[in-house]
């Protein structure tokens, strides 16, 4: 099997760490990220996987057909080119990727599945080859929550789950210029997705699964963690790789903790409170929560 049939897929609930796992890796000779680091349209929202899953769901339907023509349109005009130097564009000219679009919808009136293989494996051939990279890893963050929909693509794939204590995750939310701009709405959002998450993993087979705590990574466990990654996606732990790990990865520049010092203490607490109710009702529906601090 090549190396290009076992892509390695890093994902979480957004600001979760995703990006920290995948340069982690790029260090690594045998495996190159991205570029650019969240290709987007395979697992990101009403991408290549959502539409196969439409068709496999209600096969032949208007449904199906709708979300077949809604991923090309999102690749050509969405994905396409994101930002200046952030998009699809860095590795494919657009006429060669309308072409690819076109038989994409035309394979799927018959075969679905294939169709989202030919093109999913065309476009990845040539962003691979644009940056010399054999095996690639990927960190869209919504490869964690589609990852059962991502297996029939790519049914050697293996997918990086990063977890985060969802104070975090929804402190950092509030400083970006995208997601939620409110931390009771992010802590929400981190809620519905850590379900998902729960959801599509235990959808998917079990071997192609590894979920790891932040925390772990950059602070309690992290030569253990890496260990545990490398072991996992099949390759040697690299002395360079952890050298830059140790360089740049520190528990401070993880901003762990960072919920507490955003806030004052009544927010705090009311963020507290939300959490723990999160918390709850994720232990309840069997999902596994993420170290806190």
């Amino acid at each position: 099997m090549s190396n290009a049939e076992r892509p390695i897929l890093v994902g979480g609930t957004g600001r979760s760490g995703s990006t920290i796992v995948g340069h982690l890796l790029d260090h690594h000779p045998d495996v190159t990220l991205t570029r650019p680091m969240e290709v987007r349209f395979i697992t990101g929202n009403d991408g290549i996987a959502d539409a196969l899953g439409v068709a496999m769901r209600k096969p032949g339907s208007a449904k199906a057909e709708a979300a077949v023509r809604l991923a090309a349109t999102r690749i050509m005009e969405r994905w396409f080119r994101r930002a200046a130097d952030v998009g699809l564009h860095t590795s494919v000219e657009r006429e060669e990727l309308r072409g690819w679009c076109e038989r994409y919808l035309e394979q799927s009136e018959t075969d679905p599945l294939g169709a989202a293989q030919t093109i999913t494996r065309t476009i990845m051939t040539s962003v691979a080859r644009s940056i010399g990279a054999d095996r690639w890893v990927d960190t869209t963050p919504a490869n964690a929550r589609k990852a059962d929909r991502v297996e029939p693509i790519y049914p050697d794939s293996t997918v990086i789950v990063v977890n985060r204590d969802g104070r975090d995750v929804a402190a950092s939310f509030v400083h970006q210029t995208f997601g939620p701009d409110d931390v009771f709405q992010a802590l929400a959002q981190w809620e519905q997705r850590m379900g998902r998450i729960h959801a599509a993993t235990q959808r998917s087979r079990p071997d192609r699964i590894l979920s790891i705590d932040l925390v772990d990574l950059v602070r309690t466990a992290r030569s253990e963690t890496i260990e545990q990654i490398c072991s996992f996606v099949g390759v040697t732990v690299d002395e360079d790789m952890c050298a830059w790990f140790d360089a740049n990865v520190t528990q401070e520049s993880s901003h762990a903790g960072r919920w507490r010092r955003d806030f004052d203490a009544d927010t705090c607490a009311q963020i507290d409170e939300a959490y723990l109710a999160s918390c709850e009702r994720l232990v309840s529906a069997g999902v596994q929560l993420p170290s806190g601090e």
